[in-house]
């Protein structure tokens, strides 16, 4: 009879050894007894989230199998790799599972779904856990309705919209908005995402936006709040329209606005829409709807309408126009004025050219290009109780051949007489301010004619006093607006935007 002999010799890390003698063929040798289980490998889930009433399905979960296994065992906690929710269920030889008629889930909290292979001696591999899911079922709550009061829309975009932020039980994704001629509608701008913001002004060309607004129109915004699971709240706003500066700002005396052909005349009273309009502007009316009408008319020669563009044209020699003297404009002491031009200089940037002036050799306001720059002046030279004020400017470098917007202020509303504190100056450019100075004096009545296009009459600059005409303007004006009224920063920057949409 044989007998096998045998001895363990080593055992470590869970391999055991053994030596053996004996056996029907008196063999010897070391035998090796079965590794532990290898573990699946490349888990993942495929989504983050579930929703609708339980009970529901977990999302799919994926894997890959060893090479060799018995079955596969599943387990679904509140705790990467635990078994809170589901302990460890024998699910076959698969590479996939969905665990279905899932209850007893908490709203928004994290599980995590795991496998494990086991061998045919019941050994366990190690355990692998993919990314966690929640359940959601509840929109989001308290999105504020769109406040569009900063009543700062043009034709290419919409009014800046304000609300208070929406709250979710679980994650608030992000923020949707559009614009309707209705509340509620989108017919205008359909929806467009802008993520987790709580204030947006929707622009043409931007984020996949395409429309265009007109003027006395109402719109409306709608807003909803989306969170990750795709449950949504919407709020309307009320009626918005595009800025208009003669009915939005306070105290518009004068507007002159090229876009509008029929306030474009020629020498026979034929407008720019006519057929048979010549191309000379001998009339430019004005369109602010004030109480006075102040319309510009030429006193010498008329500059030119471009069709195309729909711009006055100066030629820089002898154009110019001028308006009759009244107290909204010249001929009544104020303490605040507002002078707003938009313009497109020429290939000549350099000699003199007055754009915009009001005044003569004694006081006065005026807008003008000079070597370069383009300087906002003003003077009241004559000591009419609170002394006298020298010119003073602020200037800026300019490019050829390149549209500007400029407002040029004068708010005098603190005068508190001689000894009290000075008048402060302020130019504005294409939205940004190009400096500040101050006035000792009001600006005081001033019959000195007003000129768009030249000085009438005589002028003031930074390099002194000029006498009778001159300064013709080489360029194109689009649009002159006189306020009795001192805008603030942020309505400059209002206007400018609303002429930038409409001009560049």
């Amino acid at each position: 009879m044989n007998v096998v002999k045998c001895a363990i010799i080593l055992t470590f890390l869970g391999l055991t050894l053994t030596s053996c003698s004996g056996g029907a063929e008196g063999a010897s040798g070391i035998q090796a007894a079965p590794v532990g289980q290898a573990a699946p490998t490349a888990i993942s889930t495929a989504q983050a989230v579930i929703t609708g009433a339980l009970p529901q399905n977990s999302p799919a979960i994926s894997w890959t199998n060893p090479a060799s296994l018995d079955h596969i065992e599943y387990a679904l906690g509140t705790s990467a790799g635990g078994t809170e929710h589901t302990t460890w269920t024998d699910i076959g030889v698969v590479t996939n599972y969905t665990h279905t008629a899932l209850v007893g889930l908490t709203q928004c909290q994290a599980y995590y779904p795991s496998v494990r292979a086991v061998s045919a001696t019941a050994q366990i591999s190690t355990t692998l856990t993919s990314t966690s899911f929640y359940w959601d079922n509840s929109a989001p709550t308290g999105l504020g309705v769109p406040d569009v009061s900063a009543d700062d829309a043009t034709a290419g975009s919409s009014t800046t919209t304000t609300w208070v932020a929406a709250t979710d039980n679980c994650v608030l994704d992000h923020y949707e908005i559009a614009i309707g001629t209705t509340a509620g509608a989108t017919d205008v701008q359909t929806w467009i995402d802008i993520g987790n913001v709580t204030t947006y002004k929707i622009q043409d060309g931007v984020n996949g936006a395409s429309f265009t607004l007109t003027e006395a129109t109402n719109y409306y915004i709608t807003l909803k709040a989306v969170d990750e699971a795709g449950f949504e709240v919407i709020q309307n706003s009320g009626a918005f329209q595009v800025f208009n500066p003669a009915t939005s700002l306070p105290n518009m005396v004068a507007r002159l606005d090229a876009s509008d052909l029929s306030s474009i005349l020629d020498s026979g009273g034929l407008d720019a829409s006519n057929g048979a309009f010549n191309g000379s502007v001998e009339d430019w009316l004005d369109t602010s709807a004030s109480a006075n009408t102040h319309h510009f008319y030429q006193n010498g020669a008329a500059p030119n309408f471009d069709g195309v563009d729909n711009h006055v044209v100066f030629n820089g020699t002898n154009q110019y126009l001028t308006v009759a003297n009244h107290a909204e404009l010249n001929t009544a002491t104020t303490d605040q004025r507002n002078i707003t031009a938009s313009i497109e200089t020429s290939a000549d940037i350099t000699s003199l050219q007055i754009i915009y002036e009001e005044g003569g050799a004694s006081r006065g306001m005026n807008i003008y290009i000079q070597s370069g720059n383009l300087y906002c002046g003003f003077w009241n030279i004559n000591n009419d109780g609170d002394g006298s004020q020298a010119f003073t400017s602020v200037s800026t470098p300019i490019a050829t051949n390149t549209i500007y917007h400029v407002t040029w202020v004068f708010d005098y509303t603190n005068y508190a007489g001689a000894a009290g504190p000075d008048g402060d100056l302020t130019c504005y450019v294409n939205g940004s301010s190009i400096g500040s100075t101050t006035s000792t004096s009001l600006l005081y009545a001033h019959s000195g004619a007003i000129s768009l296009g030249s000085y009438l009459n005589d002028s003031y600059t930074h390099t002194g006093n000029l006498s009778g005409n001159g300064g013709y303007f080489n360029g194109d004006v689009m649009e002159l607006m006189l306020f009795n009224d001192p805008p603030d920063a942020a309505t400059v920057n209002t206007i400018h935007t609303y002429l930038e949409d409409k001009w560049n």
